[in-house]
């Protein structure tokens, strides 16, 4: 039986417009203004963060969020297919209600007509219905993911946090990972952005290691690092959070064409006005949906309740003196391959599965319970070698396919695409020349190890909370 709770989430997100309505704090503490242009906008996201989950949606106005025609509730049951076709309906649905008001029709309104006319007011324009009916756009709840990323979240804050204060920039800052991955360290973008903080491939490489053996994109403590590093460079050049962190998704380029066209730095004015191409929904609703989530975590425990949360990982950090085969450490350490994997989430799958060595003086963590002793006595007796393996490479031939040649030599479309700094699989030709890394080798044709010294691997104790001596 379908889900009867609209009316009651209707009235919440009336309320929530309402609210947003009245005067509001323009500035917070850390200088997250809230322009009065993007009080609806702020209202709406924070309906999506907290009263609608991924099972719903609401039916609105592209670009004027206060104007919400219908929530949409599915079943657990209904198929991707099936909640995209009631979408398209309902979305038709309200289009051709606003192309009839927009042609005059003011009497015997259908419901969807006169839901429709409520919103925009008898004295509506036509042109403005004709672009209302252009406008309309389906956005999923995600209360859901935002609570579970909540959970998640408790893994790392504590460090995200420090690492923001140490910067000298504003401890809110921690919930841009909310509003970019719900604190979902593994995800992908469509784009190719990765990890907590979202980086792409180009914008990581200036600031951490992403390549086909490391990518400290997926590793939340080293992206971190680098998406303070990334922000302090974005308000120094900006001057104000509002900026900077719509920067965070539409690039420091383009703010600044809008300011310089515009001439202004307000981004209620910029939102409201600026017409850039590639200043879609996104960018103008990036710092509303930061403003909001930011709103509903501070409060999550009026909004989802008590929460358990996820507790920092406890480690070790040792300092590789040399090139190591995983395989080698696991065996030898006797430690999980499993949690091995999970604490040290930026090694690729060339490293894990021993066409890679792990590379020299990587900081590789490992499980508290393995003791020091065994850490340094493993380390200098585990084979250690002095170069990375090398990668090779396979010349394109007519009819050739990024997908076919990952598949004849066993590896995978995203580790060619990286090796190759490609931004599309499909971007090969014929002749190109491309790089592959090197499957597992054999025991004979392995590199010379190394002379083993005498002397101790450098090695030292850490958590994800606080360093400490064993």
């Amino acid at each position: 039986m379908r889900n009867t709770r609209m009316p009651r989430l209707t009235i919440s997100l009336a309320a929530l417009l309402a609210l947003f309505a009245s005067p509001v704090k323009s500035v917070d503490q850390d200088g997250f203004a809230r322009p009065e242009a993007l009080q609806p906008a702020i209202a709406f996201w924070t309906g999506v963060y907290s009263e609608i989950d991924s099972l719903a949606g609401y039916v609105h106005d592209n670009r004027d969020l206060g104007k919400v025609y219908e929530t949409l509730r599915f079943n657990w049951y209904d198929s991707p297919a099936l909640q995209e076709q009631q979408i398209e309906v309902a979305v038709e649905r309200y289009r051709n209600a606003l192309q009839s008001l927009a042609s005059g029709k003011r009497e015997d309104l259908d419901q969807d007509e006169q839901k429709v006319l409520a919103l925009w007011g008898n004295d509506v324009e036509v042109a403005t219905l004709n672009t209302a009916a252009d406008n309309l756009r389906f956005q999923r709840g995600q209360a859901d993911r935002l609570r579970e990323g909540i959970v998640r979240a408790g893994a790392w804050e504590q460090h995200i946090t420090r690492t923001l204060r140490d910067a000298g920039l504003p401890e809110a800052l921690a919930v841009l990972p909310h509003v970019e991955s719900s604190y979902n360290p593994r995800v992908y973008s469509h784009a190719g952005a990765a990890g907590l903080w979202q980086f792409t491939r180009f914008t990581g490489r200036h600031y951490m290691r992403v390549d086909h053996v490391v990518d400290e994109r997926l590793d939340p403590l080293a992206s971190t690092q680098a998406a303070a590093r990334l922000l302090q460079r974005y308000h120094s050049k900006l001057g104000s959070w509002p900026l900077a962190i719509t920067a965070y998704n539409h690039g420091l380029s383009g703010v600044r064409r809008a300011v310089r066209e515009l001439g202004s730095t307000d981004l209620g004015d910029i939102v409201q006005q600026y017409q850039g191409p590639r200043f879609g929904f996104a960018s103008r609703n990036f710092y509303a949906a930061f403003i909001a989530a930011h709103d509903v975590v501070s409060n999550s425990e009026k909004y989802f309740g008590a929460l358990e949360r996820d507790v920092p990982d406890d480690y070790w950090i040792v300092r590789l003196p040399a090139y190591t085969a995983i395989s080698e450490l696991i065996d030898h350490l006797e430690v999980d391959a499993k949690s091995l994997r999970s604490l040290n989430p930026a090694l690729q799958e060339a490293v894990w599965e021993g066409s890679k060595y792990v590379p020299q003086d990587y900081p590789l963590r490992l499980p508290a319970t393995t003791s020091s002793a065994t850490v340094k006595r493993v380390l200098n007796g585990v084979e250690r070698f002095a170069k990375q393996v090398p990668d090779y490479y396979y010349t394109v031939r007519t009819g050739d396919t990024l997908s076919g040649i990952a598949q004849r030599h066993k590896q995978s479309v995203r580790d060619l695409m990286a090796l190759n700094n490609f931004s599309s699989k499909h971007l090969i030709k014929a002749g190109d020349s491309l790089r592959l890394a090197t499957p597992a080798l054999p025991e004979k044709t392995r590199i010379a190890a190394m002379e083993r010294g005498g002397d101790d691997p450098e090695t030292r104790q850490s958590s994800a909370s606080e360093s400490a001596t064993k």
